[in-house]
């Protein structure tokens, strides 16, 4: 009958597979869509219609150029401005920024790790239950039972030298069903206790090479905290960099809006002497010129002023000033340049005890002198010995055995060895972990004279940066007079408007000059203090207290921590991309620090220029003057200044 019976199961259990085969796509279809994508999303290149998308009629070319003259621009309202300290901006982005908030999660999981490095030495339950039905005949034929049960509860410690340990209690009864065969069942029990260990003796052996990934994972740890420190200085230095680019292009607007309107004076002045009959017409031609040569740099200036008001609002994150926000940020913090003597070496010394790239390499190397240790550990050969004890009873029920354990116990002892011949493998790892040592040991001193780099040249632009404001306050001075000379010229008919032109425009450039010189010592400043692994400001600054290190603990509180979703909104779901702003006593450490009086870029107008020393005296720089326009009014169409910081 049995024999008979075999084919059939063979059948059933083939007709099974291949109906779960058959169906396996159409029953995980539900699961599996929504985590995949469309194929004409994955393939299809959508089309951009720019008129289409112009939210605005259509202007051509011929059109917009009938609605423009020299003297009269198209009129815009002046945008809405906020004034903002350096503080403020600093604040805003230490509290906000999403690039910090990217790099905040690796001190998350760095600590993470080290949790699951420590947990590698956690005691654990075992649980085993096992049924074994034998064929009647086969056990007739053997003398085993035919039904087995076996069960087994038992506790396994991890230990720190390598081994491990294991008690568990173990139970087995076995039956012989011979009905028909024999007067009735036949039952034996066996019940007791068992314990094992397990230790290298070589290979595996010891708490130096067992507790090696919980200290790579804690050096790892350090070394993530370490680049999210380098981040938030490097953001800082971002910040503050963006925020003298803005003041520098929000300055150079005026300076081209002051070009235009001295351009726009002098074709007034150009119309009313030919009105005269002073002069011929062409002069009015010529300041007409002029006006329009000015206008491509407005528009310049302006577009580099929205790129650099965006770059700006990109790293603070404010809500309140989204990318897209017609409300620009005025410069409220002005330059305070003065000049500065460093001692190069001592500045060097210190960079190199303070750059997050150094610690970084530090840890590095730490970590690979342990991966020397566990390499020669992992050469050795494989040497273990082995102990089993156990205790049993015996009895005709599980009841009985248990009840006569200690009746018969045994133990078994045992030693076993691995050796390599040659072991090739062992050996090459041992001098790749070495080699990379070595390489890290050669990049740090590279880091090092790449540091001391970075302090030299810094020191040596804030130098530059200083001489170029004396030269361009100079020259703006020198401009200004040439400019006032040549329209006092053109007064009396030495000199046509291509002359004060040429004259008003040298004053612009050397504007821009000062302009750009004043931004650049505080970015060039900035630099200095990067270099030096430190951050501009007047305190010390904890980015742990500052920024909002995730974590996602909550999310393995209770049912949690065994696999299930508890429905905690952190770890679970992302966090809020925006936080909440610093209090002002907190803003005092961010604060650029106090270096000199503030500096307002001149005008060139109605300045005697002083002539510098052959040694200039960083205590009696230029004097600037009052930011008052001495141009004539314009037309009402034109448009109005930039936000200014002034």
């Amino acid at each position: 009958m049995s024999e008979r019976m075999k084919p059939w199961r063979w059948v059933a259990c083939a007709a099974l597979s291949l109906a779960a085969a058959a169906c396996q796509n159409d029953l995980f279809r539900d699961a599996e869509t929504p985590y995949t994508s469309s194929e004409a999303r994955l393939k299809e290149m959508g089309t951009f219609d720019p008129v289409k998308e112009s939210t605005g009629p259509v202007t051509t070319l011929s059109e917009a150029s009938k609605l423009l003259s020299a003297d009269r621009l198209p009129s815009q309202q002046p945008p809405a401005q906020v004034d903002m300290t350096l503080a403020d901006v600093r604040a805003s982005a230490l509290r906000r920024n999403l690039d910090l908030k990217v790099q905040a999660f690796a001190p998350a999981l760095a600590k993470a790790a080290i949790g699951v490095e420590m947990a590698k030495f956690e005691a654990s339950i075992t649980a085993n239950y096992t049924r074994n039905d034998q064929n009647v005949f086969s056990s007739l034929e053997s003398g085993n039972a035919g039904l087995q049960d076996n069960a087994s509860l038992g506790l396994n410690v991890p230990l720190a030298t390598g081994g491990t340990v294991n008690m568990s209690a173990v139970s087995q009864m076995a039956s012989q069903d011979l009905i028909g065969f024999a007067d009735g069942i036949t039952q034996d029990a066996q019940g007791g206790m068992q314990f094992s260990i397990a230790q290298p003796l070589l290979r595996g052996a010891g708490v130096e090479a067992n507790t090696a990934s919980i200290r790579v994972a804690r050096l790892n740890g350090q070394i993530a905290d370490a680049r999210t420190k380098l981040e938030a200085i490097r953001l800082l230095a971002n910040a503050d960099k963006a925020y003298w680019n803005t003041y520098a292009a929000a300055r150079e607007l005026e300076v081209r809006q002051q070009q235009y309107d001295l351009a726009v004076a002098q074709l007034e002045r150009a119309r009313r002497r030919v009105r005269a009959g002073e002069v011929a017409e062409i002069e009015t031609i010529r300041a007409e010129s002029g006006v329009g040569s000015t206008i491509e740099n407005i528009i310049g200036a302006d577009n580099r002023l929205r790129l650099r008001q965006r770059d700006l609002k990109r790293l603070m994150n404010d809500p309140n000033l989204t990318m897209d926000s017609p409300t620009y940020i005025a410069t409220a913090t002005l330059p305070s340049p003065v000049r500065l003597k460093f001692n190069p070496e001592a500045l060097a010394t210190k960079a190199i005890e303070n750059r997050m790239e150094m610690l970084e390499l530090e840890l590095q190397l730490s970590i690979d002198a342990t991966n020397v240790d566990l390499q020669r550990n992992a050469a050795l050969p494989l040497f273990t010995v082995n102990y089993q004890y156990q205790n049993f009873g015996y009895g005709t029920n599980m009841g009985n055995a248990w009840q006569s354990l200690g009746d018969a116990d045994q133990y078994t002892a045992s030693a076993n060895a691995t050796i390599q011949l040659g072991n090739e493998a062992a050996k090459n790892r041992i001098q790749s972990a070495i080699l990379t040592r070595l390489q890290r040991l050669a990049t740090k001193d590279q880091r090092r004279l790449a540091i001391r780099q970075e302090v030299f040249n810094a020191i040596d632009n804030l130098e530059n940066a200083w001489q170029r404001i004396l030269a361009a306050r100079l020259e703006t001075a020198l401009a200004g007079r040439t400019y006032e000379a040549e329209k006092r010229q053109f007064d009396v008919g030495l000199r046509n408007s291509i002359d004060v032109l040429d004259a008003a425009s040298r004053l612009g450039d050397a504007q821009s000059r000062e302009v750009n010189a004043l931004a650049g010592w505080q970015i060039t400043l900035v630099d200095l203090a990067f270099a030096t692994g430190t951050q501009l400001g007047q305190a010390r600054i904890d980015w742990s207290e500052i920024l909002n290190v995730p974590n996602a603990e909550p999310a393995t509180d209770g049912w949690g921590g065994w696999g299930f979703n508890n429905g905690s909104e952190v770890g679970n779901y992302p966090v809020s991309s925006s936080g909440e702003p610093l209090k002002p006593e907190d803003l005092k450490g961010l604060e650029m620090p106090v270096t000199g009086p503030a500096a307002l870029p001149s005008r060139g107008l109605g300045v005697k220029p002083a002539l510098p020393e052959a040694e200039p005296a960083p205590a009696a720089p230029v004097a600037p003057s009052a930011p008052a326009s001495s141009a004539p009014a314009a037309e009402p169409s034109t448009p109005a200044a930039p936000p200014t910081s002034g």
